[in-house]
This record gives structure tokens, sequence and C-alpha cells, in this order.
């Protein structure tokens, strides 16, 4: 599957063996907010991403998903290279359950986000 968004910044995405997704970004000055840190939708647009990858593996042909419902939490600042992983929690035939983390390039947990998806 072809995201025009991923490729427009520069996302990196790995569909790793285990069913998770790995979206990733290089970030730099022009990703910053007007206190100059990197804005957090930026990481929650990876988070997002990764975790509706993730659901999207697990759909049948002509199945689609879509995001529901997203939390979440900020840890610490993002900056440098982010990197975030998306799993499915539990997947039933209309809702799918999601969590994902976003670390730096240091391995810092920045931020953490759990979601809800519907399935069609």
């Amino acid at each position: 599957m072809h995201s025009p968004l991923n490729e427009k910044f520069g996302i990196q995405t790995e569909d790793l063996p285990d069913g998770t997704v790995a979206l990733s970004l290089q970030t730099d000055a022009s990703y910053t907010n007007e206190i100059g840190a990197v804005h957090g939708g930026i990481t929650m647009l990876l988070l997002d991403g990764s975790m509706g990858r993730a659901a999207g593996r697990t759909l049948k042909p002509g199945q689609m998903c879509a995001t529901i419902q997203f939390t979440a939490q900020f840890l610490l600042p993002a900056e440098g290279r982010l990197r975030a992983v998306g799993r499915v929690v539990r997947r039933g035939r209309e809702v799918a359950f999601l969590e994902g983390e976003c670390t730096r390039e240091d391995g810092a947990v920045i931020a953490r986000a759990l979601g809800t998806w519907a399935i069609r």
C-alpha cells in the first residue's frame, strides 16, 4: 500500500515480520513550532500512521479501516530521527484496538498512543 503523505514528508515505512509497522522520519528545524520544538502533530502523524498500517495489514481484500479514536501521551521532547512502532492489541470483526510507541534516535520513548479503528 502506497501513502502519498508518507512520500511527501519522507517517512520511511517498515512492515515487520511480527505484524507491527514502524514509520521513521528525520526531523529538522522545518518541523518545529514557534518555541523551537518538533511539533507534537508530527509525532501523532507517525503514531497514527504506524498503528493504522498495522491494522490495515489484518484486512481481507475489499476491507478498509479508519481511526475512530486516538489518544497520545507526550513524555519527552521530539528531536532528530523519530521512529514510531504500531501494533494490533486485539482485532475483532468490526473494531481493532492498537497501541504505539515513538522513540528518538537515542532510544528514549517520547510518546505513547492508544487507538481504536473501525473495520469495514
